[in-house]
């Protein structure tokens, strides 16, 4: 055995390396992917959320407020981080253009400090009947943003 290590001691240093290297690399991934780096899942983004809380009732009193709209059904208001996920159904009688402007306005039950620092994103929802095709889109309004983006529901088709 001391013959064979002398003749090929350069492969083993390098595999001696190479094992280390291995292990120093599984348990760096291992703690770093099973661990995790022990804070909160959101890291420093929620710093300040204790002073611009808003809190069940808060939600809940925002809901009934939307809810007062005639063109409305139901209002969830669920708040995740920072967050705030706005879910409207809507009556037959509203449109899409109307829905939208109901979300937009229901964004004044909000304050100033509560705008500048939650994402509001909004499911805007009505059933389709015999009268009505119905629709379902979605919208957001982003911190640094002062007015609400819809996704687009405009089809592109390709002319002949």
């Amino acid at each position: 055995m001391k013959k064979y290590f002398k003749e090929n001691k350069t492969l083993f240093i390098l595999i001696v390396i190479a094992m280390v290297c291995i292990v120093v690399s599984i348990l760096l991934l291992f703690k770093y992917f099973y661990f995790g780096n022990g804070g909160s899942n959101y890291g420093d983004r929620l710093e300040g959320i204790e002073n611009v809380q808003i809190s069940e009732d808060r939600t809940r009193e925002v809901s009934s407020k939307i809810d007062e709209n005639e063109l409305v059904e139901t209002t969830t208001v669920g708040v995740t981080g920072k967050r705030v996920d706005i879910r409207i159904v809507f009556r037959e009688k509203a449109t899409l253009v109307d829905a939208q402007g109901v979300a937009l306005k229901s964004l004044d039950n909000f304050s100033d400090e509560e705008k500048a620092f939650y994402d509001f994103h909004f499911t805007l929802k009505q059933e389709a009947t015999e009268k009505t095709e119905g629709f379902l889109t979605m919208g957001a309004r982003n911190v640094n943003g002062s007015n609400l983006v819809w996704e687009n529901h405009n089809s592109a088709s390709e002319e002949e």
